[in-house]
């Protein structure tokens, strides 16, 4: 299918019917007319909503399953970098890398750098080339997704706004079944319309699903109807962001910030926090009927089988459907709340409590401030009329994930904290996990039907409830300890890489999503894992002071010792100096080294034609198309 022939159909609507909204219009895509029984209700359009309806889909294609978004269309949201879950899930559910990176910024790993307030020292860490993953423009992803879904006969309603009731018990909580448990039927919650003849056109407001999945995020429309959000501790964390744009005059930083211009996600660490820097390639200003036409384009070719390589680049992509794009950066600062971070009169930095505390932490650290006010330009406003955003108290669980006839996903379930990305790369596993209980739940006989959801309601309460959010939580803590002190940062952040692997080059044979996946839990799902951090954090917590005590950081560091030789002695043919610029095999730094060993699997390298980083086994670049001459 040539791109000069490909249809123009969503942008011929907007033309010929001028005063169609964005969810008519997003609607409009959906393949079979609007059921009120549908076997599947989902709540919520955002990328692990999908992913459950997707996974749900493809695992299953005779189930009716339609999804309900209260929002017209996707918007830009934080939560922009992936790793190894959403690469996997993506390629083997969706389609090959390649097409991806047409859309979306490469991502090569994370590299980390931990500074001090008195600007005498920056210590390095990274980890990349294990896998080939994303920076998202969330906007274009959660598009994407959308129209991936209704290619697949998943219904995605836009612009719907979901009640849900509870007549006669139903949606009854995980430990309160009643005596119906071998009676073979199933009482899930109801779900009410608001308003479905504009976005929907029906006059039918009532869903009767055979089981409904609440993925609506932090509104948590059905899980917040069975308590408040537990807030996790003994310390929680706030956010503060803004959006960037790099300078004409191009990077000019420290040169202590090695590699600084890699694509990796980077993370400035400090005693308080750490910061992020991911670089988007952001669809902004591209309208929502052209994107649509060239998402059309481009998943019509790859369900067809179209090679990724004979897909126009982006700068083809982008001007045959009139979309421009921008390269843009993401930054942020998620601080932790238990130390007086925020001292004195804040009103010198700015107007808003996010604009405020976003300036305060940069003026902070001399590191952060020459690297902010000498390349970046922030964008104000860039999406709507807010240019600062704040989250407080970003970890909580809901207390109840899971009833009679409905499970819970995503941020509905809770949320930790932004770093390592688990909203989205654990989110996955969280959503995996429930469409498989799913497909158990609904081919199971009628007579055993009940039995079998209370089973699976029980195995998800625990799995999220019990397991994911407490580890990811756990995670965090361990890592915020480590951004206290220099020799801790070091000696930590090696022993996670070698307690969250166990054969290191089998983690990443194949680029197929699995239950292992689920439980691996971004590293943080190893009962090794488990025990060393909890040992770790019985030293340095509580924390009374910002920097730890001399005699805490000497007792870390020969549990970390010890953890490491133990380690490399249960799996001595992992070869991380293929993986780790710094580091040798046995995860020592090595002096002069900056670059992974040979025989790497995946790694970043430069085009030659437009100066942005391609993957290393790509025939052309899918921003420019340059051929070979790679360097």
């Amino acid at each position: 299918m040539s791109i000069h022939t490909a249809a123009r159909r969503f942008a011929d609507l907007r033309r010929e019917t001028l005063d169609i909204t964005d969810s008519v219009l997003l609607n409009s895509n959906n393949r079979t007319r609007f059921s009120g029984k549908p076997d599947v209700a989902v709540i919520g359009a955002g990328i692990i909503g999908l992913c459950y309806a997707i996974h749900l889909k493809n695992t299953s294609p005779h189930l009716k399953i339609s999804v309900f978004e209260k929002s017209s269309a996707p918007i830009q949201k934080i939560g922009e970098s992936t790793l190894s879950p959403f690469s996997k899930f993506t390629a083997g559910e969706m389609c090959p890398h390649d097409y991806f990176l047409r859309l979306f910024g490469l991502k090569d790993g994370l590299q980390f750098y931990c500074v001090d307030q008195n600007d005498r020292k920056v210590t390095l860490s990274d980890v990349g080339g294990v896998d080939i993953s994303y920076q998202l423009d969330r906007r274009m992803c959660e598009l994407f997704f959308t129209m991936w879904a209704q290619k697949l006969g998943i219904n995605v309603y836009h612009g719907v706004e979901c009640d849900i009731e509870l007549p006669n018990g139903a949606g009854q909580a995980v430990g309160k079944f009643d005596d119906r448990v071998t009676a073979g039927s199933m009482n899930p919650p109801q779900i009410t319309l608001r308003n479905p003849l504009q976005s929907v056109g029906t006059t039918t407001n009532s869903v009767n699903a055979r089981l409904v999945c609440d993925a609506s995020g932090f509104s948590r429309t059905l899980t917040g109807k069975f308590g408040n959000k537990e807030k996790l501790g003994p310390w929680n964390c706030d956010a503060y962001w803004a959006y960037f744009k790099q300078k004409d005059a191009g990077l000019n930083v420290d040169k202590r910030l090695r590699k600084w211009d890699h694509p990796a996600t980077k993370h400035i660490c400090f005693p308080e926090g750490w910061g992020w820097f991911i670089g988007l390639i952001s669809w902004h200003h591209a309208s929502l009927a052209n994107l649509m036409d060239l998402l059309a384009y481009i998943i019509d070719s790859a369900t067809k089988g179209v090679p990724a390589d004979e897909i126009p680049c982006t700068q083809e992509l982008s001007k045959a459907f009139d979309c421009p794009y921008e390269f843009i950066t993401s930054i942020g600062w998620a601080v932790r709340n238990d130390f007086k971070t925020f001292g004195g009169n804040l009103d010198e930095y700015g107007v808003t409590e996010g604009e405020r505390k976003f300036n305060y932490i940069k003026r902070k650290y001399p590191a952060l401030q020459r690297l902010m006010d000498g390349n970046y330009e922030l964008l104000p406003n860039y999406y709507g009329a807010q240019t600062y955003f704040v989250r407080k108290a970003m970890a909580y669980r809901s207390p109840i994930v899971a009833g009679d006839g409905w499970l819970a996903i995503g941020n509905s379930a809770g949320f930790t904290n932004p770093l390592i990305s688990p909203g989205i790369n654990a989110g996955i596993g969280g959503a995996f996990y429930a469409a498989t209980l799913t497909d158990k739940i609904l081919a199971a006989p009628l007579k055993d039907r009940t039995a079998v959801m209370q089973r699976c309601a029980q195995m998800h309460q625990a799995h999220m409830y019990t397991f994911k959010l407490p580890r990811l939580h756990l995670m965090n803590r361990f890592w915020y300890n480590s951004f206290r002190d220099h020799k801790l940062f070091q000696k930590l952040t090696t022993c996670f890489w070698v307690l969250g692997f166990d054969e290191l080059h089998e983690h990443y044979e194949e680029y197929k999503y699995t239950l292992e996946d689920v439980t691996w839990n971004v590293g943080s799902g190893t009962e090794a894992f488990r025990e060393f951090s909890e040992a770790v954090l019985a030293i340095l917590e509580p924390a009374d002071e910002l920097i730890p005590s001399k005699e805490a950081i000497e007792r870390v560091i020969k549990l970390s010792d010890e953890c490491l030789s133990h380690r490399h002695k249960l799996f001595p043919s992992n070869r991380w100096g293929r993986y780790l610029r710094q580091y040798n095999d046995k995860l020592q730094v090595e002096p002069g080294k900056y670059e992974r060993d040979k025989g790497a699997k995946v790694f970043a390298i430069r085009c030659l034609g437009c100066s942005y980083w391609v993957h290393n086994n790509a025939s052309i670049c899918p921003i420019c198309g340059t051929e070979p001459g790679l360097v």
